[in-house]
């Protein structure tokens, strides 16, 4: 009849192991590397738009920050004025929730946003930061989309192998000729 000395240790370590990975999966994410082609091809809605406004709201037991896009140029998807966009995280009634690789959009900023839309019609960028471009002046005056790289853990679709993000910019004007290609 085993002891409980013997039967302790490897419970501890299973114990130990289990937190481990639970406490490694609170401060990052995994997203799978998404190309501009990908993005495209995987979105339900391209815009460039413009915050105007966030507001905080529940769903469920998660804080989802709402922000509300004033739609510039619709280069993907049905036609619209405005758009609404969850973001998971955000502060309400003193609660804070944040997510590693969510993004965080600034009011009166122009953004290209990639979007997909869930079967209940949320609204989310899509590949958390990967489908978010600031749009900014270059150092000529033409505007350009820029997005940093992402500090999450990516993954190689396909084979898994962990690769390094890169940040990606190119004139507002490519990138809505790609979108516009690949939307056809």
């Amino acid at each position: 009849m085993p002891d409980a000395r013997t039967t302790s240790v490897p419970n501890a370590a299973r114990l130990l192991f289990c937190l481990t990975i639970c406490l490694a999966s609170v401060r990052s994410a995994t997203l799978e590397r998404l190309t501009v082609n990908d993005l495209i091809a995987k979105s339900t809605a391209v815009v460039h738009g413009r915050v105007t406004g966030s507001s905080t709201v529940y769903r469920g037991n998660v804080i989802y920050t709402d922000y509300r896009i004033n739609v510039l140029d619709l280069w993907k998807g049905p036609t619209q004025s405005s758009v609404d966009v969850l973001v998971p995280g955000g502060v309400l009634n003193g609660v804070r929730q944040s997510y590693p690789g969510a993004p965080q959009l600034a009011a009166g900023q122009e953004y290209v946003l990639f979007l997909w839309t869930s079967s209940k019609g949320d609204t989310f960028t899509l590949g958390f930061t990967q489908g978010v471009f600031v749009v900014q002046q270059d150092a000529s005056g033409q505007a350009t989309a820029v997005r940093a790289a992402t500090t999450e853990t990516m993954l190689e679709p396909g084979t898994g192998r962990v690769v390094k993000d890169q940040p990606l910019s190119m004139p507002l004007a490519q990138l809505a000729s790609l979108v516009s290609a690949g939307a056809k």
